[in-house]
């Protein structure tokens, strides 16, 4: 597929539709290194990544469920999530955890560095699909508290944006997609 194609034909696609074929780790290596090309001001390159693949799957996904059971008020707290949260990852060949480092240079604004970091995950989304690697962007469960930003080994003034979970799908990853409105619906030419 072109870049065109490809922009408009990948998809998301939820772990419950992957194969539970594990991905090499050099194509993990490949997709990410597009990540390393996006935009950014004053070259902070805010990205960061933490990759999880084989035991430390589990190891994320006990941590988080434990996070959600002890974090969580016991009249809120519900079993079926907590076991969401501790199986549902398995079905991934490899997690990347999506972080912004902010930076030292004070005069980029934060919001600059969130931009330039979710740039570089659409570049991780576009190679994946290329390489016809299935990938679910996810924020659910405990991904924005201090406890994960810690166990990820970052400080709280850096931001957790998400966790991509990478894996084969069943079927074909690259179908046409479908838009509530048109781009002419959403611009304004002055």
């Amino acid at each position: 597929m072109n870049l065109a194609q490809l922009i408009k034909h990948r998809r998301n696609v939820k772990p419950q539709f992957f194969t539970g074929e594990l991905i090499e780790d050099q194509l993990v290596k490949d997709i990410l290194e597009s990540a390393n090309w996006a935009p950014t001001h004053g070259y902070t390159e805010p990205w960061r990544f933490v990759v999880f693949s084989g035991d430390s799957i589990s190891e994320l996904a006990s941590f988080q469920s434990n996070l959600y059971k002890s974090s969580t008020a016991s009249e809120l707290f519900l079993q079926s999530k907590f076991d969401k949260l501790l199986s549902t990852p398995t079905l991934a060949s490899h997690i990347i955890a999506i972080v912004v480092h902010k930076s030292v240079k004070t005069t980029i604004p934060f919001i600059e560095e969130i931009s330039a970091t979710s740039c570089a995950v659409q570049n991780v989304l576009l190679s994946a699909a290329e390489k016809e690697i299935a990938v679910h962007w996810t924020s659910g469960g405990m991904t924005y508290t201090d406890e994960m930003k810690s166990y990820l080994g970052f400080e709280s003034k850096d931001q957790v944006l998400g966790f991509l979970y990478l894996g084969k799908a069943k079927s074909n990853i690259n179908k046409a997609g479908r838009r509530l409105s048109t781009m002419d619906d959403k611009t304004v030419w002055r």
